[in-house]
């Protein structure tokens, strides 16, 4: 609670005080009462944080929600936020689907992770998440965002035939599965690898 004082804010003690959960209750009102400078969409995190420590999920929802609808491309407002409230979020659909199919990268990625949350259907999220899957097992190197879609992969559970091929191919690699040179590649490999061993290991 103290550093939630920093003149600058972070949206890291925000995420911390979230994964407490309600045992961090205590921490709502200043968390809320919070003015960071760093960064404008600080008060969507504060709200989606407030609401896993016991407060008004609808009200966080409506919050992210409204932003998501009314924000323009290229970053459409928090649509990531939008995968932690479920079903409940099933209202926005319709334009987490429009911002995954008009964005690429991460956002493309956490779009299709929201529409699955929202939906509870895995298509077409799960073969949004294959584009950046499939290429690796030809060759490509962007990690960062295979490490992502392996991420969203797992939470939704399914893998699409082309997908579960690809991640045999890449596992059967002998080099390292790393953005890095340095000594992060062995943690990014030893990363990458887990999660592959884990998605195959899914009916």
């Amino acid at each position: 609670m103290a550093l939630l004082d920093d003149a600058t804010g972070s949206l890291s003690i925000v995420e911390v005080l979230a994964a407490m959960g309600p045992g961090a209750a205590s921490a709502e009102p200043a968390l809320r009462a919070c003015k960071p400078l760093n960064w404008p969409g600080y008060h969507w995190n504060a709200a989606w944080a407030a609401s896993q420590m016991g407060g008004d999920r609808t009200a966080a929802l409506r919050l992210s929600g409204d932003a998501v609808l009314t924000e323009e491309g290229p970053y459409y407002g928090p649509v990531h936020l939008l995968t932690e409230f479920g079903p409940a979020a099933a209202p926005y659909a319709d334009r987490v689907r429009h911002i995954m199919e008009n964005t690429g990268g991460l956002h493309r990625i956490e779009a299709a992770l929201a529409l699955w949350s929202g939906t509870g259907e895995p298509e077409p999220s799960i073969s949004v998440l294959a584009e950046f899957v499939l290429p690796i097992a030809d060759g490509g190197d962007d990690h960062g965002l295979f490490g992502e879609a392996l991420r969203a992969l797992a939470r939704i559970g399914t893998l699409t035939p082309a997908t579960r091929a690809a991640l045999r191919t890449v596992r059967g690699f002998d080099g390292r599965l790393a953005q890095e040179r340095n000594y992060e590649a062995f943690l990014q490999d030893e990363e990458l690898r887990a999660a592959i061993d884990y998605l195959l290991a899914l009916p």
